[in-house]
């Protein structure tokens, strides 16, 4: 089936459908031995049924035909009431966990290699519920049972992330097509729509779910890159910023911080150092309004936990670490935004507050003489020799420089207002 998947083409759609279809033989023998067995031996089958029914959702789902896709609607709903039967329930499929039991259940000794066998159980589980979602039959099949393990998911900030986390399976591998991956974004926006306020993340131990967040926003990030259309970048992009959201407060500057340094692309940088300037205008306003409860008591010099990370980020950027000056007009977009996270930095450190200051005066030297001087003179240069270029790409220069330079020499007026009032 992985074979005939891989290398199916619109032609011979029909013979794939037609083996998808003779699995399903397979699992009404494997149901009807079920019936005949008691206690461990029926649950040991029925794990079996489970995962290999989970297993040909997966690589039905891997059709890249939209017509074999269409077709296959009736056959993944079978293996669904062979899920039922199986006693899978919505909620394990969405976290995982009912694969996790019926592996547990075969990785006996004597069963180490048949656990091996369903290797994508796990992209079957959440695929099993994506299917749900874009399927109206199986949304019928579904009915109440799948709308409350939604809320059950949604409602606990545990099952959430497990839930979350699972989507990744999907969205990072290149075997599954598109309006498959539009559909788990879809899903996952629901997913992220239930309540995550802060007070109910605080109390986790989130260094234990951080690995796997990483690993799906990186996933999202691909979508957010990658994706055919528009509107499925979009809707990625708010999905990305909808799970950054729901990482409490006092990792989301690490997890930001991570994303940029694994990032390779200069747009997708700029993107999260966008993300990284709105953390820090949200945390400054309310570092503004603890102060006014407060009644302006603070540290003196104390500095908000941000700040290191923020002027880390634009170094970064400002100083590559493979050395030399930022490349442009390449590399326009990751500076443009670092530039305005710098800006930002400096107006919220001008401004009269309980803020500590941001900026020691060897601080505002570095700034000014090793990232934005050096700079000066680059962006004049490339924007010179593009103006002289009358080509639509030479436009496409200017148009995309000309902000850089304009926020470039915003950000050294600041900075020389402060370093004249030390």
């Amino acid at each position: 089936m992985h074979a005939t998947v891989s290398e199916c083409d619109e032609e011979l759609g029909s013979a794939a459908i037609d083996l998808f279809s003779a699995a399903l033989g397979i699992g009404n023998a494997i149901q009807e031995m079920c019936k005949a067995m008691v206690n461990k031996n029926k649950e040991d089958l029925c794990a079996i049924l489970g995962l290999y029914s989970l297993q040909n959702i997966a690589l039905i789902s891997r059709s890249k035909q939209r017509n074999i896709l269409s077709a296959c609607g009736s056959v993944v709903l079978k293996h669904s009431r062979f899920l039922t039967f199986c006693e899978f329930t919505y909620s394990g499929l969405l976290t995982g966990n009912s694969v996790t039991v019926a592996i547990d259940k075969l990785s006996k000794e004597e069963d180490v290699d048949l656990a091996d066998c369903f290797s994508y159980a796990m992209d079957g589980a959440i695929l099993s519920v994506v299917w749900t979602c874009m399927y109206d039959d199986m949304s019928e099949y579904a009915g109440e049972e799948f709308e409350l393990a939604l809320k059950e998911v949604q409602d606990n900030h545990m099952k959430k992330w497990e839930a979350i986390n699972m989507l990744k399976y999907v969205l990072s591998s290149i075997s599954y097509p598109w309006i498959i991956k539009s559909h788990s974004i879809n899903l996952l926006l629901t997913l992220a729509d239930g309540n995550h306020i802060e007070e109910i993340n605080s109390h986790v131990d989130f260094t234990s779910y951080a690995p796997h967040i990483f690993a799906t926003l990186k996933a999202i990030e691909n979508v957010v890159m990658a994706a055919p259309e528009a509107l499925m970048r979009k809707k990625a992009f708010a999905a990305l910023k909808k799970v950054i959201s729901m990482v409490p407060s006092s990792q989301r500057f690490d997890i930001l911080h991570a994303l940029i340094n694994n990032s390779m692309s200069p747009s997708l940088t700029g993107i999260l150092l966008d993300l990284v300037r709105e953390e820090v205008l949200r945390e400054s306003r309310r570092a503004d309004k603890d102060c006014v409860e407060s009644d302006g008591l603070q540290a003196p010099g104390e500095l908000p936990y941000w700040a290191s990370h923020a002027l880390d980020l634009v170094e970064q950027i400002m100083k590559p670490p493979e050395g030399g000056p930022p490349c442009l007009p390449d590399h326009s977009e990751q500076v443009l935004s670092a530039l305005n996270l710098l800006r930002l930095i400096l107006i919220i450190d001008s401004r009269e507050s309980g803020l500590g200051k941001l900026f020691r005066e060897e601080t505002l030297r570095k700034v000014h003489s090793e990232w934005l001087i050096p700079l000066r003179p680059i962006v004049a240069i490339v924007q010179s020799e593009n103006e002289k270029d009358d080509s639509e790409i030479g436009n496409q220069m200017v148009c995309s420089l000309n902000p850089v330079q304009l926020v470039l020499y915003r950000c050294i007026e600041l900075v020389e207002e402060k370093m004249k009032g030390r």
